[in-house]
């Protein structure tokens, strides 16, 4: 038991700070005047009984009371303080207890709320009455009443020997506030203050963006760096940043791998800012390899950050030979290539680059069946249409499709019109391969792809017109692409299937670009000089 006199006054002004689950505990007791006032956990004893809820006691609460001292004007005595501290500590914290007998004036009792509040952590139930000792609002709470929630601040006020240097709030523990390392003290008169908008502290899968933001007030006397700490664990290979609404982006401590941690924040004296954290997953490739065809099939893998067309190159890194391809699927099948050992590069249409420094790709098996894109036909006779097979022992079944419709399942297709077709094949065990091909009425046999399509005038002069050519003896699929010679992603246009025609574009700047025509899978590439 502590006794304490204090000066009596016409009114008694208490304010304390109670955490407590349980009910009927004796705080503290006032003797004043010839009235005795008790202060339960769930209760206040004086001339009347107050109830206190102790659902709001649960996570920590500020609790204030005054009563009237009739017979001070008759007696002005002293009056004692009696605190119990005999109350079930394992249930119970009383964490301070502060009298006031000359509070009359609300201003300084809001002074004395606002003091306790920012000390222990505890948002007011009027957040239009933060002040500080010397009478200087520190929280608007009309600037955006979204984000009245769960304020809590960065303080120093000599007056009431505060000093907050760090600060979470008692209804959640996982957000920490602090003043920065490298900030080396606190001034008198510092007054920072945040406030959230109450949302989830989640990510958004969509949009990757921390639902839980921030309203930042400087309203005391200086500047000051701080640390803003959310117990979020990181992922791995992620980037973190904290935004703010001056355009500023903080990135996350990565040698901190348990929690968010945003160092060294300016705030300005007199300073409004909005935070939010966003995180950026950055682009990656993979190699892939189908356990699911006839054939050994690698593929390229883009994750779902990149955006296509990705531009792909392969570097062999014995020759330094590169072969070159345009995807508009995260998920690419790497044909045509010798086996080697290759450096792979893909840029998507933002720019983002994603590599592999070394891998090793083995297509010794990758044509255990094989068919020719392209059929020419001879005058009005049939031809024959049929895959290539290494094993001759296998046995397969057959689905032969013009568009798609199947049209035959024996081991050879004999045709005698165009068109674009396709052949599935499929083994005892049930893998299956896909070839598509074309038959055209004719075939040019000294042209290769290259001569099929056309750019003119090359070079040409920055914003004037250059056309593309395609010439084809049958209808082609065909889709055009413009990159820079660095695998920047300027432009795409699908031309459909087409037999041949002239197209048109503009480029404005002056640099050699490259120009990339897929026809009917097959990529070919030409540059175009513009002066």
């Amino acid at each position: 038991m502590l006794n304490k006199k204090f000066s009596s006054s016409t009114f008694s002004y208490v304010f304390y700070v109670i955490k407590s689950t349980k009910e009927g505990e004796l705080l503290f007791s006032m003797y004043d005047q010839g009235d005795l006032h008790s202060f339960y956990t769930d209760k206040i004893k004086s001339n009347t009984e107050l109830k206190v809820d102790l659902t709001y006691l649960k996570k920590g609460a500020l609790v204030n009371f005054n009563f009237y001292n009739k017979n001070h004007a008759k007696e002005k005595s002293k009056g004692i303080l009696y605190l119990n501290n005999s109350y079930d500590k394992s249930t119970t914290q009383l964490y301070e207890v502060l009298i006031c007998n000359d509070c009359s004036e609300a201003l300084l009792g809001y002074k004395i709320e606002t003091y306790l509040a920012l000390k222990f952590g505890i948002a007011r139930s009027n957040q239009e009455n933060y002040w500080s000792s010397n009478g200087s609002k520190i929280w608007d709470e009309q600037y955006n009443s979204s984000f009245n929630n769960h304020i809590i601040g960065i303080a120093k006020d000599n007056y009431f020997s505060l000093e907050q240097p760090h600060t979470v709030s008692n209804e959640e523990a996982d957000i920490l506030f602090e003043k920065s390392k490298d900030q080396a003290k606190l001034e008198d008169q510092t007054y920072v203050l945040i406030g959230d908008n109450g949302k989830a502290k989640v990510f958004d899968e969509k949009t990757n963006r921390f639902q839980r933001q921030w309203l930042v007030q400087n309203k005391g006397e200086h500047a000051i760096l701080v640390d803003l700490k959310v117990n979020v664990t990181p992922e791995k290979e992620v980037t973190y940043h904290l935004y703010t609404s001056m355009g500023n982006e903080i990135a996350h401590d990565k040698m901190d791998t348990l929690q968010l941690s945003f160092k060294n924040i300016a705030i300005d004296k007199g300073s409004m800012l909005y935070w939010s954290i966003g995180k950026v997953k950055p682009f990656e490739i993979e190699i892939q390899q189908d356990t699911l065809g006839i054939n050994r099939l690698y593929k390229l893998g883009m994750n779902e950050v990149g955006e296509p067309p990705f531009y792909i190159q392969a570097r062999d890194l014995q020759t330094q030979e590169t072969h070159a391809f345009i995807s508009e699927s995260t998920s690419f099948p790497l044909v045509g290539l010798p086996s080697a050992t290759y450096a792979l590069s893909v840029q998507d249409t933002q720019g983002q680059q994603a590599d592999i420094a070394s891998v090793v790709l083995d297509f010794s098996e990758a044509d255990q069946l094989s068919l020719a894109s392209t059929w020419a036909l001879q005058g009005r006779d049939l031809i024959e249409i049929k895959p290539q097979i290494k094993s001759k022992n296998k046995q397969y079944g057959y689905r032969w499709y013009l568009e798609d419709k199947l049209i035959s399942t024996a081991p050879v297709l004999r045709v005698n019109y165009p068109g674009s077709f396709s052949l599935e094949v499929t083994d005892v065990r049930g893998k299956s391969q896909r070839f598509g091909f074309t038959v055209d009425k004719q075939i040019k046999t000294a042209d290769g792809i290259e001569e099929q399509w056309l750019v003119t005038p090359n070079p040409v002069v920055a914003g004037e017109e250059f056309t593309v050519h395609y010439d084809f003896e049958s209808a082609k699929q065909v889709d055009f692409y413009i990159y820079t010679l660095e695998g920047k992603f300027i432009q795409r246009k699908k031309l459909g299937l087409i037999e041949g025609g002239k197209y048109t574009y503009r480029l404005a700047g002056r640099t050699t670009y490259l120009l990339v025509s897929i026809i009917n899978n097959k990529t070919s590439f030409q540059t175009l000089i513009v002066k």
